[in-house]
């Protein structure tokens, strides 16, 4: 009976799975190895001995958070909202400029939250597919054609895109937002620090541009659930009519504001992790009947003969690498977040192993 009583769009609804199993090496989200650094967790403990006022609702507006954020990338503060994670803003993206049916367009492969967040909010997902003989690279023509052609509310690109791991040339990105003006142009960079160039200089240009970023890629924060877009005051002042009052949490912000204002440990950490990210790649490489696509991120997209059952080999053997079951052109990869050299060795023995 329940099944009656649902939207009808969501009857066969597939939800977004994350894989819960034990482990010995966990390379299939995209997490940081590393814990959150010694001196905030000090900084940290005596603010909690102190007394952090949880009995009080956090502040709604993430004041704090936002003025340091504000003084790193030299924009107004006014137009930084902070969201339980990018994925958090993603939703309200959509609920705040696409009306039911209206189109929301997004690569394929990519993010599937994209997708999903669209069909929730009512709107319709509009995939314009990145082809695999190309590396999945964009082309951006195509995308502003399809946004021109359906009258498009948003478009959405991942950069670099999860799980391809390639990127998006800032001068398309200028393109698509000077040829497309009545649309929203939003440029995911969860995972930017691993590429090293941010859409956020090309804000003071366009008004129709929002750069979401977080801090659960690189800041090692997955589990405080924080994230913030950037974009001009008056497209702020939107989102924020549509934003969850007190969506994040006073502790969030604190360790947030903590690590943002402490980041040279974080950028050793990013600089490890780029250079685990190559010895990885050339790993692998020298697998039998292992293809390694180029990435720009903290993860490596493989193709391999039998992709689906080299991962429940993996698991068995408590190393989880991300699958894509038997999705279409996906099902034959397997995505590989990059680790510490300990726990990268394991997955490469351990793949060596299958593979022989």
């Amino acid at each position: 009976m329940i099944k009656d009583l649902i939207r009808s769009e969501f009857k066969e609804f597939i939800p977004y799975n994350a894989n819960q199993v034990p482990y010995r090496v966990k390379l299939d989200a995209n997490e940081s190895p590393f814990e959150l650094p010694i001196k905030v967790r000090k900084q940290l403990a005596d603010i909690i001995m102190e007394g952090p006022s949880l009995y009080l609702y956090p502040d709604t507006d993430s004041i704090e958070l936002r003025k340091t954020l504000s003084a790193y990338w030299g924009v107004d503060m006014e137009g930084i909202v902070v969201g339980t994670g990018s994925d958090q803003l993603i939703q309200v993206l959509v609920n705040t400029f696409v009306g039911k049916g209206e189109k929301v367009i997004c690569p394929t492969p990519s993010f599937s939250m994209y997708k999903l967040d669209t069909i929730i909010g009512g709107g319709t997902a509009v995939e314009v597919p990145l082809k695999e003989e190309n590396n999945f690279a964009y082309e951006i023509d195509e995308f502003i054609d399809k946004a021109k052609s359906e009258a498009a509310k948003l478009v959405v690109l991942c950069t670099p895109n999860n799980p391809t791991g390639n990127l998006l040339a800032l001068k398309d990105i200028e393109k698509i937002c000077s040829m497309c003006p009545k649309t929203v142009i939003v440029i995911d960079e969860a995972y930017a620090e691993f590429a090293g160039e941010s859409a956020v200089t090309l804000l003071p240009k366009f008004e129709n541009l929002i750069v979401l970023r977080t801090f659960s890629k690189a800041y090692g924060l997955a589990g405080i659930r924080c994230g913030y877009s950037l974009s001009g005051k008056e497209m702020a002042n939107e989102i924020n009519k549509v934003r969850p009052p007190y969506n994040i949490s006073s502790l969030s912000q604190l360790v947030a504001k903590l690590v943002f204002e402490d980041r040279e440990e974080i950028e050793a950490q990013i600089k490890y992790l780029i250079e685990q990210r190559e010895y990885l790649c050339a790993e692998l490489e020298k697998i039998n009947n292992v293809s390694v696509l180029p990435s720009g991120a903290n993860y490596i997209l493989v193709k391999l003969p039998d992709a689906k059952t080299v991962a429940k080999e993996l698991e068995k053997r408590g190393v989880l690498v991300r699958s894509f079951g038997d999705a279409p052109v996906l099902g034959k990869y397997i995505r590989i977040s990059v680790g510490n050299k300990e726990q990268n060795d394991v997955l490469l023995e351990e793949l060596k192993s299958i593979m022989n």
